[in-house]
């Protein structure tokens, strides 16, 4: 949806508009115990003339949550195979 409060300028072109929107992301991060698969939906600002996409502390913040909740997925399934294979 149309929002002209949600109006920003470009900062790579400088002529642009950037106007946001909810985009969802795959993306995958190498942590201690491997990499881990993660999807989210995240706010990112999109210019009308050059087409570069736009990060802010919103969507990093949602990105770094997604991460942490996976991370301790994997950190709980390979606490049980442990457990499991101590028996």
């Amino acid at each position: 949806m149309f929002d002209p409060d949600n109006l920003l300028r470009c900062d790579f072109c400088e002529n642009g508009t950037v106007t946001k929107h909810i985009e969802q992301i795959k993306f995958r991060q190498l942590t201690d115990r491997g990499y881990i698969f993660c999807r989210a939906e995240v706010p990112i600002g999109i210019c009308n003339r050059c087409s570069s996409k736009h990060w802010n502390k919103d969507a990093e913040a949602i990105v770094d949550d997604i991460v942490r909740q996976e991370y301790e997925k994997l950190r709980a399934s390979k606490l049980i195979v442990s457990a499991t294979a101590e028996r």
